[in-house]
């Protein structure tokens, strides 16, 4: 209930274009459930199946507003948490929205000391920041702008290949390891990539948002700004 709490608090604030829409509670039984569109092309990587020739750039860029927005929130930034390709939705017209906020914070929020050890460390480790599969303490593993900017060169990964961050991985764990370690997903040379737009400045955009040193990567403006470019 706690978490469905905060989830409320901070989706039923955010109107967006790029951003799913909070319409509502509702309870059946004794189950409280968040109400939204149905979103009928499903998930970003589903649409992109049954839609190939899609411009992943566009959704790319449309994503980022998205993120651009919930960045520069006012009064509070909101930090997503859970920025992955299950997690964008495609509307009717073929646009991308964020979806899913119960990872989410308010940056105010995003320091209480309340805030359980597996809330804190959930999430999935593909589309983590090192710092943050390495964090040690709660404060440590801490979201923030620059973890949400790490998660969406994942999401770059995935739109252009359509798989996961190190697909070659099988394990999680394994994954998290080389995660940890600072190692990049191995970029894909592969037509069908290059053939969806898996150039050298899309590929230097996603190793940017995965730099080790969390203030050397770009904020969500300059996602804009790069990938409407």
């Amino acid at each position: 209930i706690k978490r469905l709490a905060r989830e409320v608090k901070v989706w039923s604030r955010l109107k967006h274009h790029h951003v799913l829409p909070f319409l509502g509670v509702c309870t059946v039984g004794s189950v409280p459930y968040l109400i939204s569109p149905w979103m009928e092309n499903g998930h970003v990587l589903e649409y992109l199946k049954n839609h190939p020739n899609v411009d992943r750039r566009r959704l790319l860029a449309q994503v980022a507003g998205g993120l651009e927005y919930l960045h520069k929130f006012k009064p509070e930034q909101v930090i997503h948490g859970d920025l992955r390709g299950p997690n964008i939705l495609i509307s009717k017209s073929g646009n991308a929205c964020i979806a899913d906020f119960g990872l989410s914070e308010l940056k105010s929020d995003a320091y209480d000391p309340n805030y359980s050890t597996p809330f804190i460390l959930a999430g999935h480790p593909r589309w983590q920041a090192p710092e943050i599969l390495k964090a040690e303490t709660k404060e440590a593993a801490r979201r923030n702008a620059t973890t949400d900017v790490f998660a969406f060169g994942r999401v770059m990964l995935e739109l252009f290949t359509g798989k996961v961050p190190f697909s070659h991985i099988s394990h999680d764990i394994m994954a998290s390891v080389r995660a940890m370690g600072g190692e990049f997903p191995p970029r894909p040379c592969d037509e069908e990539a290059v053939s969806c737009g898996l150039d050298d400045s899309m590929w230097k955009l996603m190793t940017d948002c995965w730099h080790s040193t969390p203030s050397e990567r770009p904020s969500a403006t300059d996602l804009v700004a790069r990938l409407g470019a």
